[in-house]
């Protein structure tokens, strides 16, 4: 791996999606060895300590092709992401019934 490919991630934002359907946020800290990585998973009151995951981890899909980690250059950007993510989607009313003429 080079060095600008590790600088590409290192300081990225994400967003990494459950299986129970929430999601986990952090930031990429820097490169740890080839291909692997360390983060920081953000904790509710205290920094959580450092964790290693691997770019096949972060590449991971779910069965229907989704992938799991969402990468973001700026926490504002990610904020965004989550604000759409968490806003309840408008329901619509469709009408089965066809209207007379």
């Amino acid at each position: 791996m080079t060095n600008t490919a590790a600088d590409a991630m290192t300081g990225m934002y994400f967003t990494v999606d459950d299986l129970d359907g929430s999601y986990s946020t952090g930031q990429v800290v820097r490169l740890a060895a080839d291909s692997v990585y360390f983060v920081r998973f953000e904790g509710n009151e205290v920094p959580l300590p450092l964790e290693l995951v691997s770019i096949g981890e972060m590449l991971e899909t779910t069965s229907e092709g989704y992938r799991l980690w969402r990468f973001f250059d700026t926490i504002e950007e990610r904020y965004k992401w989550i604000d759409w993510l968490d806003t309840p989607s408008k329901p619509r009313v469709i009408s089965l019934v066809k209207p007379t003429t």
